[in-house]
């Protein structure tokens, strides 16, 4: 039986509701835009505002002003990041297949929200006292945590499972995170040391490839060793918009 169409709520109230929520989307876009080119305190409202096509003062009718905005960018970041984390976790996938498609996951969040990305992996505010947030830093740094120790737990799984190596999975979680942020970071170094867009997918890929290979129990091995197809690499696919 097929499932009626949710019907449109058309008022006054849900269409000023709609319209509101397209201009904070709006704005905030804007903002990451600047905030990603500039950074905390090169960044201008009024050009936020130019990039956004609209008022400085309906910026602020929407937000508390850059630090506002900066803020509700950074929670948009961790929403994004849950969610992207929460897909690798497919109830078709083995239980080592979802450690690999955490690494998938991450790539893609990258790949689809780079700025949303750089929020979390590479916040520098500069020298405003916004660097100094006890309350964001603790905020960033308990959801990421909860997430990566969620990873972890994966890892653990798969291990009780018979399907990885027995590692500490805390500290591979770590590595990982580190290694992951370290390669996507080498598309802000100068040029000789850059490298682009695809070379960092390139680069990711081999990478997840290498978890695969060396995190695999024996029994999933063929008689060379290998892992190959007896565990397919999944893929997380873009998110629809």
């Amino acid at each position: 039986m097929t499932a009626e169409p949710a019907v449109r709520d058309t008022s006054a109230a849900a269409r000023g509701e709609r319209r509101r929520a397209r201009t904070r989307t709006a704005i905030l876009d804007a903002a990451e835009e600047v905030f990603r080119a500039r950074g905390y305190d090169a960044a201008r409202v009024e050009e936020i505002a130019e990039r956004a096509d609209m008022s400085v003062g309906s910026i602020y009718q929407h937000f508390d002003g850059k630090r506002g905005l900066y803020l509700t960018l950074v929670d948009r970041a961790l929403e994004l990041f849950t969610a992207y984390m929460a897909r690798s976790e497919d109830p078709s996938f083995t239980p080592l297949q979802r450690v690999l498609a955490g690494g998938d996951a991450y790539l893609r969040f990258h790949r689809d929200h780079p700025g949303a990305f750089q929020f979390l992996a590479y916040r520098a505010p500069g020298e405003d006292a916004l660097a100094e947030d006890d309350a964001l830093e603790a905020r960033v740094r308990d959801r990421v945590g909860l997430l990566l120790d969620r990873f972890a737990q994966q890892i653990d799984a798969a291990i009780e499972a018979g399907e990885a190596r027995p590692v500490d999975s805390a500290r591979m979680t770590r590595f990982l995170w580190g290694a992951w942020n370290g390669v996507i970071s080498l598309g802000l170094q100068p040029d000789g040391l850059r490298l682009s867009e695809d070379e960092i997918t390139e680069t990711l890929e081999l990478a997840r490839w290498l978890l695969r290979e060396g995190l695999a129990a024996p029994a999933l091995r063929d008689e060379s060793g290998a892992v190959g197809d007896r565990v397919p690499l999944p893929y997380i696919a873009a998110a629809e918009e």
